[in-house]
């Protein structure tokens, strides 16, 4: 192998091992850094105080990324609901108090799957507030302008008669 050729090889290699390392580089995303220290978790709630029957919603920070998230009721533990966090580890939702839920002081926790992660605050609820059922049509205008009609009709006929004993 003459001088030339070694030298076309030796290129040749040098070339194509400056392409197989640069491929992984040119692709490569830039490195993203999460803030330190982390904030801490956090749990915002609606309302603190909610009639029994009513919805509540909350908005919780600090679970792992896609985590599975149980909402309970404590005093006596109610599951309320499972949400999933999304990929920063934030979760929103609305749960229902339920009807049957006793007056007074209560905590509403949610608790990560994975992290074991617990947040909670205390809540009030309040006796559901008694609702008329909804039975249709409203006829009160036709009622009333019945009413006044026969009470008309009825105070006509007094002052006919009337009329007829003094003649």
């Amino acid at each position: 192998m003459t001088a030339s050729s070694k030298f076309r090889a030796a290129f040749a290699a040098t070339a194509a091992s400056a392409v197989l390392a640069a491929v992984p580089v040119v692709g490569a995303q830039p490195a993203h850094s999460q803030p330190y220290p982390p904030d801490a978790p956090s749990l915002t709630l609606t309302a603190t105080t909610v009639d029994a029957g009513d919805d509540l919603g909350f908005t919780a920070t600090g679970f792992l990324p896609n985590e599975g998230v149980g909402a309970f009721l404590l005093s006596k533990p109610i599951k309320l609901g499972r949400f999933t966090a999304d990929a920063n580890g934030t979760v929103e939702g609305t749960v229902t108090i339920p009807k049957w839920t006793d007056p007074g002081k209560h905590t509403f926790r949610l608790k990560g799957e994975k992290s074991k992660l617990t947040l909670s605050a205390e809540i009030t609820v309040r006796s559901p507030k008694p609702h008329l059922a909804d039975t249709g049509e409203d006829r009160s205008p036709v009622l009333l302008v019945g009413a006044a009609g026969l009470l008309a009709l009825g105070a006509g006929t007094m002052m006919a008669v009337r009329r007829r004993k003094n003649s």
